[in-house]
C-alpha cells in the first residue's frame, strides 16, 4: 500500500491532483470507488467532513484517548463546525449527545473544548440553538458557567450567549433552569473575571434590544442593582473605562427599553462616572446621558 502511494505521488502532476481533488470535493467529478483503494484514495484526497467530525467525537468520547489528543481532536471538531452546514450535521448525524455528554468530563482542557465547539456551533444557527436544547446541553453548560477552571467558565459563557440571542425559546428554558440567577451572581461577585464580566454585562444588553419584556423583567428583578454594582466597582475601585461604557449602555437600554424612572441613587452613580472618564470616551450621545440623568 506504501508503495503505491509513493508510485502515485511521484507519478503525478501534483497541480492537476489539487485540481482534481477539488473537483472531487465540490462534487463536481464523481469517482468510482470500485476503481480505487478507498485507503489509497483517503491518503491523497482527505477525509470528507462527516468522517473527521465522526473521529473527533469518537476520539473525546473514548475514555482510553489522552486529553492531549481530545484536545487536538476538539480543536479541528470546533474549526469545522465554524461552516454553518457541518454545525448543522452535529444533528443529523447524532453526535450532539456525546459532545454534550463530555462537557462533564473530569478533565478540564476536554469542558472546556466541548464548551467551545457547543458556542460555535450555535452562533447564528437557528437549527444548531435547538439542537443543543432538545439533546439536554443547556444544564450542563449553566454549570459550567460555576466550574472552578477559568478558561472553562469563560467558554461556558460564551457559548450560553451564542444559545440565548435571538431564542426566544432558549430564553424561556434558560429562565426556567434559573440561569439569570446565576448571571446576577456573576455580576454581583467581586471574584468574578473582569473578562467574563464585560461578556455577561453585553450579553444583557443584546438580549434587552430583542426584548421589551425581558427588559421589564430585569428592571423589576434587581438586575439594575446589579449594574449599578458594576459601575460603581469600576468607577470608584477599579479603573476599567470600557467596563463602565458596557454597564452604561446595558443601564440605558434597560432604563428605556422598560420606561423604568431612574432613581436618584442610580444618577448619582452615572454622574459620578461621566465626570471621571468623560462624556466623549464613553460613546453614549446627549440624548443617552439625559435618559440617564
Amino acid at each position: 500500500m506504501e508503495k503505491l502511494l509513493q508510485w502515485a505521488v511521484n507519478h503525478t502532476d501534483n497541480n492537476a491532483l489539487s485540481e482534481q481533488a477539488a473537483a472531487i470535493r465540490r462534487g463536481d467529478v464523481q469517482v468510482d470507488p470500485k476503481r480505487y483503494d478507498p485507503k489509497v484514495l483517503e491518503a491523497i484526497l482527505g477525509k470528507d467532513d462527516a468522517t473527521r467530525m465522526k473521529d473527533a467525537v469518537a476520539c473525546i468520547s473514548d475514555p482510553e484517548d489522552t486529553v492531549e489528543n481530545k484536545e487536538i481532536a476538539l480543536d479541528n471538531l470546533e474549526m469545522l463546525i465554524e461552516g454553518i452546514d457541518n454545525a448543522r450535521n452535529i444533528q443529523n448525524m447524532k453526535l450532539w449527545p456525546a459532545i454534550i455528554a463530555q462537557l462533564e468530563s473530569e478533565a478540564a482542557p476536554v469542558r472546556k473544548g466541548c464548551a467551545w465547539v457547543c458556542g460555535t456551533a450555535v452562533q447564528n444557527n437557528p437549527e444548531a440553538q435547538k439542537a443543543l436544547m432538545d439533546n439536554g446541553g443547556l444544564k450542563p453548560l449553566l454549570n459550567l458557567l460555576q466550574d472552578d477552571d477559568k478558561s472553562v467558565r469563560n467558554k461556558a459563557q460564551y457559548a450560553i450567549s451564542g444559545f440565548l440571542k435571538h431564542h426566544k425559546e432558549g430564553v424561556e428554558a434558560f429562565k426556567a433552569l434559573d440561569g439569570f440567577d446565576i448571571l446576577h451572581t456573576i455580576l454581583k461577585s467581586p471574584l468574578t473575571d473582569p473578562a467574563m464580566l464585560r461578556k455577561v454585562v453585553f450579553l444583557y444588553n443584546s438580549l434587552v434590544i430583542d426584548d421589551e419584556d425581558l427588559a421589564k423583567a430585569f428592571a423589576k428583578d434587581g438586575t439594575l442593582d446589579d449594574l449599578m454594582y458594576v459601575l460603581d466597582k469600576f468607577t470608584k475601585d477599579e479603573e476599567d473605562e470600557d467596563m463602565v461604557e458596557k454597564a452604561l449602555r446595558t443601564i440605558h437600554t434597560i432604563v428605556t427599553k422598560s420606561n423604568t424612572p431612574v432613581t436618584d441613587v442610580l444618577k448619582q452613580s452615572v454622574q459620578q462616572a461621566k465626570e471621571k472618564y468623560g462624556a466623549e470616551n464613553l460613546a453614549l450621545a446627549d440624548s443617552e446621558w439625559k435618559d440617564l440623568l
